[in-house]
């Protein structure tokens, strides 16, 4: 893995989030880019490369975005090193694993970045957690996994993981 090759896709999946995702809404909702590929690198690369995605990504984040400085690279440090840390345990080949992996690592992310904003805030949130469950988590999660399976199918193509592209 290079790095160059994970900075590049972290630029380009946060400049497809900012841009023409926003055409691609399904029901309000538009897949995370970033958090796919943090995924995929703690998942198919370990938890060091899944931590670092996910620190790198996280600071992106946070820089664009109107929140508390620092909770993108908290949560989303979190996602790839725990994406790392249960990648021996599922079946890496599976489109089923990928799409379950990438669900469940949103819904838990965006949680996460929830609780902690709720956490921070003096005022509180509008939106209670249920309201969010369903409004944001369950839409942006089923999203983000079902785009998932095809990017990890191009990303294992590209960094020559043959044997697993085969299998998808």
């Amino acid at each position: 893995m290079k790095r160059s090759h994970l900075y590049i896709l972290l630029a380009a999946a946060l400049l497809a989030q900012l841009t023409v995702l926003n055409l691609a809404k399904v029901f309000g909702s538009v897949p995370d880019l970033m958090l796919i590929v943090v995924i995929f690198f703690g998942f198919f690369f370990g938890a060091g490369a899944g931590l670092e995605a996910g620190l790198s990504a996280g600071i992106l984040k946070d820089v664009f975005t109107v929140d508390f400085f620092g909770i993108n690279a908290v949560v989303l440090g979190a996602t790839g090193l725990l994406a790392g840390l249960i990648s021996g345990k599922l079946n890496k080949e599976s489109s089923m694993s990928q799409f379950f992996l990438a669900a469940v690592f949103t819904a838990s992310s965006m949680s996460g970045h929830y609780i902690l904003v709720s956490v921070l805030s003096r005022g509180g949130l509008a939106l209670r957690y249920p309201e969010y469950l369903f409004s944001s988590i369950l839409p942006v999660s089923a999203y983000t996994g079902l785009i998932a399976v095809p990017c990890f199918s191009k990303l294992t193509a590209f960094y020559g993981l043959r044997h697993l592209e085969e299998l998808l």
